[in-house]
């Protein structure tokens, strides 16, 4: 008489077990989902930030804000407007300059009121503006044929939203007219702090500075501190590299800037930290 065997349950589960780890290793590796044309509502927020900083950045090459919007609306928000104001704050506060900018431009463009408008866009109208023969300074004053010194109306105006708009004329050149070395204690060391200032002595933020070490480079604007000074920019050196600085489109690189380290009078090493001030040149092209 044959006893009843039980039913097999170890090579079942064994089975399963097997089963499971074949599939998995199949779905992640050789056959993993691969999705396209997914769309902007469907990314998580970490994505959803990186296409509206992407959508942003071709606004400032093409202008074309129907088509923003339209691309904006892909992510799905109630409130477009609030949500690139909200990233483009962000970004400002972060320090964030590559993508605070173009942020900004179109955060103002659909209606909104960013916190860096006042570095990247608009500013107060400056009190005089020198004006070259064939220059035009849209939204301020119009130049006459010669050479003159316009008296603009001091209210709040808001500069046309545009990549390269700047708060001097155009074709207006700029000069160095101070490097200073700065080695002392109460000093914070290893920066290069640039000032650009108009023909009185004003700030001007929105200025693009780019800066070049060791096959590096970075660029970073002036306003970002306007507590220190509208047209105040700093960068933090690395030890024992050498710098170019340019503002772009408006002055003449300066070479050689080292961050050797010097002695302070109470004998402390340190980097030493420039100081380079900026003004309009009279010798316009």
């Amino acid at each position: 008489m044959n006893e009843e065997q039980g039913f097999p349950w170890i090579p079942l589960l064994f089975g399963l077990v097997i089963g499971l780890i074949g599939g998995v290793y199949y779905a992640w590796y050789l056959n993993p989902v691969s999705l396209t044309n997914v769309s902007p509502r469907q990314l998580d927020a970490e994505d959803q930030q990186t296409y509206i900083s992407l959508v942003s950045a071709a606004y400032l090459q093409d202008t074309n804000l129907d088509r923003a919007r339209e691309r904006l609306k892909t992510t799905g928000a109630h409130d477009v407007i609030s949500l690139v104001v909200s990233q483009s704050n962000m970004a400002y506060l972060g320090g964030q300059e590559f993508e605070a900018r173009p942020l900004t431009i179109l955060a103002e463009a659909l209606g909104g009121d960013p916190l860096g408008s006042g570095v990247f866009t608009g500013t107060l109208a400056p009190t005089s503006v020198a004006v070259v023969p064939s220059a035009t300074f849209e939204g301020v004053v119009s130049p006459t044929p010669s050479p003159t010194v316009v008296t603009a109306t001091p209210f709040p105006i808001r500069a046309t939203v545009t990549p390269t708009e700047i708060l001097i004329p155009p074709d207006t050149r700029l000069k160095l007219v101070a490097l200073n070395p700065i080695c002392k204690d109460d000093h914070p060391p290893g920066l290069i702090e640039i000032y650009v200032n108009d023909i009185n002595g004003e700030g001007i933020p929105a200025i693009a500075i780019l800066v070049e070490w060791a096959e590096q480079q970075a660029t970073f604007f002036t306003g970002l501190k306007p507590d220190i000074d509208p047209g105040f920019a700093d960068f933090q050196m690395e030890p024992n590299k050498t710098y170019t600085i340019t503002l772009q489109g408006l002055a003449e690189p300066v070479y050689g800037i080292d961050s050797r380290a010097c002695e302070t009078p109470l004998g402390t090493a340190q980097m030493r930290t420039y100081q380079l001030v900026y003004e309009p040149t009279m010798d316009q092209p």
